[in-house]
């Protein structure tokens, strides 16, 4: 009887163990995966992008969020001067 008992003890013991090591693992994953979100979410994207083939697109361009490999710029102006051009069919927002 005192060993089933002493068996039964540790049985517990283990499937408690493997279960708290379970849920630390998960919840460290989160934890990080919530980091990694959060670090990329607050960079902050530039004013103005100049993509490889040499094209500004400022925040209202329909292909700026989708510009990955480029330079920034503050203004338009600067990636104009820095002999990027617009693209097709943009027109400049007058700021008011």
């Amino acid at each position: 009887m005192k060993q089933n008992s002493l068996e039964m003890l540790l049985d517990m013991g283990w499937t408690f163990f493997k279960s708290f090591i379970k849920w630390t693992l998960i919840i460290w994953f989160f934890i990080f995966a919530l980091g990694a979100y959060l670090a990329e979410a607050s960079e902050t994207d530039p004013a103005v992008k100049m993509s490889k083939s040499e094209i500004c697109h400022a925040t209202d361009s329909s292909y700026y969020k989708r510009t990955k490999n480029f330079t920034a710029y503050e203004t338009l102006e600067d990636c104009l001067e820095a002999g990027g051009r617009l693209p097709k069919n943009y027109t400049v927002k007058k700021e008011s």
